[in-house]
């Protein structure tokens, strides 16, 4: 079984190696949820599985599956869908991944 040191160590190596994210750009919820340890390293993944088409969809069941490479790639469609839909949702915005709370509203006007 792995220390969370070692863990956390190849989760940096995995977002520095895939260029995701700027590590000069502010921390955002999803890298303190990735900073947290909460995710296990072997939950983890490159590639994840969505059913959606739209893009909001597809971001938030790649950051429940581990897919965090894939969900940043998908993250300013996904705010640009959240941002322009937000008023008429009956969503509030704030979804509970791997133990910790993503406000969208947060997440998508931080950058």
């Amino acid at each position: 079984m792995e220390s969370r040191p070692v863990r956390h160590a190849i989760v940096l190596a995995t977002l520095l190696l895939s260029g995701q994210p700027n590590p000069a750009a502010a921390e955002d919820q999803i890298d303190r949820l990735l900073r947290s340890g909460r995710v296990p390293g072997h939950m983890i993944r490159e590639y994840g599985y969505s059913d959606f088409t739209n893009p909001l969809g597809k971001f938030l069941d790649f950051l429940a599956a581990g897919a965090f490479v894939r969900a940043r790639a998908l993250q300013p469609a996904a705010c640009a869908e959240w941002l322009a839909t937000r008023q008429d949702s009956p969503l509030t915005g704030k979804v509970w991944i791997w133990e910790t709370e993503i406000d969208l509203n947060t997440l998508c006007t931080q950058r």
